[in-house]
């Protein structure tokens, strides 16, 4: 059975964007305007991962993926949080302002290349670039447009600096991208080395004379774990105009985050080789998304592989970005995580001693088995799949806000999820999906008290199976909400993903329940590096804890779970810890063992927030940041999925806790630009501003909301 949301009736579909006043009208008619302000205000919850309140992206200004951004970010790495952006060097290398090595090479048409034959008096922009590398990918466009606006008086050549690139997909990308100039495939990394190249993103601009003038990043739009809606640091463009305008190049050389090229030392380790001692960790803990049909950016499937990208993976193994895995290890339950992806200590000593190595191969004979993965559905035959409404077009550059698609169902009578599993038609470009339950005639999918979780995506975390006797319910009657979050990648795409569900025909003996404890009155202040909230919610009945799931924002720095067990000032245990929380990896922790939660216990979810400029990922530092279902606000929310083991209990439910939020959270949520007033253009609804606006000067200021407020009550 597979329905596709289409027809009329039975399928009939429905397309939101991220936030709609239509709810917050309908409030209006049986609540006060200043109760809708308070709702808007605080996104009056809950029901799932990144919750949305009835308010959200309610003008165009908060819609904008580029409203606010606001100073120069990209000065910039956070390597605490992993987060790479562009750094100005303090002390320029040697090479700036001098004559730069001639290259030689033949370019992918097989035409030879010699760089001062090619120059011919012009200035020249040598870029590296990559067919694999997925800063590259995203900086082709923007590498395609400076060619172009610069075609008559500067020549650009480009370079693909990994050795494996294939000649084929360096030829389609240079014409899929319009490229004019001569595209050098580094087969044996010859010219990356001979120019000392740093990373695969890095571009150098020479003077009509061939010396160097420029090294570093394109601009700071793009990074390691980051995407700004827009540029902020243009270092390339600008230093070419000043070049073409014969004034001195202010800033000469910059960091350039992307794939790290790695010189590898020719010296052997003692009784390493691949496929005795390294294949079989690469197979286990890498190639399920690093494989040919995979979600990751390139393929690991083979020694070249590997080798070619030595320089990446040795570095994100090392600062512990790659695997994805958050979760700090717990010396107490070391195999605490069902999914846990972290190599371990002796993993990552021996992978990084080979790649440093002369890299010996072994006797194929001790090689592991190649893994097989299912090509369609890995929980096996499904009873139900539905898909998007719609193919989503997802844009080449820049940066998208979540879109919200309902779907609607034709199941009558309530059924039990067995198992779930999520999968995008352009897995490249999907950064997570959230599936939700949502009352029949709902007017939008409002993601609010109503609603009800079900199933998450992410890269790595594609499906569900729960064990016999579980299940998590779809009531009949009802429809299901998406959340999709895209990432552009570089190359205009679309996608429809597709949501499959196994169920029992039977009720389990366990319902799986999810619930979310939430901090709805987050009031982040601006430039603050270590901004901490609290969420609390005590447990009403005994229940066992089956996984946590952890959500924040771009400013979301750490978070962790902990339990305060019932009976006097006892010791808080840690559930979870993930001391450096990354936005790109929205992961679930799934318990090997279900924890037990007591009645009276107390989970508290503590979050620390980073909104200073040292955040590259940060999209306004001046800014107070309050809740938003975008990803430009904030949001501090710890969902724990959980089962009630006694009968007589199973009903009752871990009720969020609602939060009403003061009066000048809500008058700081509307006040924008932070001038202390609010002006009918900020205001949700245009009929009610005159009635607060009491002396009628245009504006709303605190004391007329108080004064507002008070004439309600």
């Amino acid at each position: 059975m597979k329905w596709n949301g289409t027809k009329p009736r039975s399928y009939g579909s429905f397309v939101f964007a991220s936030g709609t006043l239509m709810q917050a009208f309908s409030l209006m008619q049986a609540f006060s305007l200043m109760q809708v302000l308070v709702v808007c205000a605080s996104g009056m919850f809950l029901g799932g991962p990144a919750s949305m309140s009835s308010c959200d992206a309610q003008d165009k200004v908060l819609s904008e993926p580029n409203s606010g951004v606001q100073g120069n970010l990209a000065l910039v790495a956070d390597t605490d949080s992993g987060k790479q952006a562009p750094v100005v060097a303090a002390t320029p290398s040697a090479g700036i302002g001098q004559p730069f090595s001639n290259l030689l090479a033949t370019d992918i048409n097989g035409n030879s290349f010699n760089l001062r034959k090619y120059a011919a008096g012009q200035p020249v922009v040598i870029a590296l670039t990559s067919t694999t590398c997925p800063l590259c990918k995203k900086y082709g466009p923007t590498l395609a447009e400076l060619e172009k606006k610069y075609s008559s008086k500067v020549r650009f050549a480009f370079v693909g600096s990994i050795t494996s690139d294939s000649l084929d997909d360096a030829v389609a990308t240079k014409g899929r991208l319009g490229l004019e100039g001569p595209y050098l495939l580094d087969k044996n990394g010859e010219l990356v080395a001979s120019i000392n190249a740093a990373t695969t993103t890095e571009v150098f601009l020479l003077d009509a004379s061939l010396n160097l003038q420029y090294r570093g990043a394109v601009d700071d739009q793009y990074g390691i774990g980051y995407t700004k809606p827009v540029v902020t640091a243009n270092y390339l463009g600008d230093a070419i105009d000043l070049l073409l305008a014969g004034q001195p190049v202010a800033t000469v050389e910059t960091s350039a985050p992307g794939c790290k090229i790695m010189p590898v030392a020719k010296v052997k380790p003692a009784d390493l080789v691949f496929h005795r001692d390294i294949e079989r960790i690469v197979q286990n803990r890498c190639v399920t998304c690093h494989r040919d049909g995979g979600v990751g950016p390139f393929t690991l499937e083979s020694m070249d592989d590997i080798i070619a990208h030595a320089g990446m993976i040795k570095e994100v193994v090392e600062n512990k970005t790659m695997p994805p895995w958050l979760a700090e290890s717990d010396r107490k339950a070391p195999n605490r995580w069902m999914n846990d992806a972290a190599l371990s200590e002796s993993e990552v000593t021996n992978l990084v001693a080979w790649l440093e190595s002369d890299q010996s191969v072994g006797d194929q004979k001790l090689a592991p088995l190649p893994r097989v993965f299912e090509t369609k559905w890995a929980i096996g035959e499904p009873d139900l799949v539905v898909e998007m409404p719609q193919v989503n077009k997802v844009q080449a550059t820049g940066f998208m806000d979540y879109l919200h698609q309902k779907i609607v169902l034709d199941i009558a009578d309530d059924v039990w999820i067995t198992a779930v599993e999520i999968k995008p038609t352009s897995p490249e470009v999907v950064h997570h999906v959230l599936v939700y339950e949502m009352e029949k005639g709902s007017r939008g999918p409002d993601i609010g008290a109503s609603s009800h979780f079900l199933a998450a995506y992410a890269p790595g975390n594609s499906s569900l199976v729960y064990p016999d006797g579980f299940g998590k319910k779809l009531n009949g009657n009802t429809d299901l909400v998406v959340q999709m979050h895209y990432t552009p990648n570089g190359t205009a795409t679309a996608d429809r993903t597709e949501i499959a569900f196994k169920f029992s025909k039977t009720k389990p003996r366990y319902e799986v329940k999810v619930t979310g404890i939430a901090d709805t009155n987050l009031n982040i202040p601006a430039g603050e590096a270590n901004h901490v909230e609290v969420a609390t919610t005590t447990i009403p009945v005994n229940v066992k804890a089956l996984a946590f799931f952890p959500h924040m924002h771009l400013r979301g720095k750490s978070i962790k779970f902990e339990l305060k067990k019932p009976g006097g000032d006892q010791e808080l245990e840690t559930l979870l810890d993930l001391p450096r929380f990354d936005f790109n990896w929205q992961l679930e922790y799934r318990l090997q063992t279900p924890i037990d939660l007591l009645r009276g216990s107390e989970v508290i979810v503590t979050g620390v927030f980073d909104n200073s400029e040292a955040n590259p990922a940060n999209p306004n530092p001046k800014q107070t940041v309050n809740w938003g279902d975008q990803t430009f606000e904030e949001m501090l929310i710890g969902y724990v999925e959980y089962y009630v083991p006694e009968a007589s209990d199973a009903d009752v439910e871990i009720k969020s806790k609602r939060q009403r939020p003061s009066l000048e959270q809500v008058f700081g949520r509307f006040d924008k630009d932070g001038d202390g007033k609010i002006v009918e253009s900020e205001f949700p609804r245009k009929q009610g501003f005159k009635q607060v606006d009491a002396d009628g000067d245009g504006s709303i200021t605190l004391q007329e909301l108080k004064a507002a407020m008070g004439r309600q009550r």
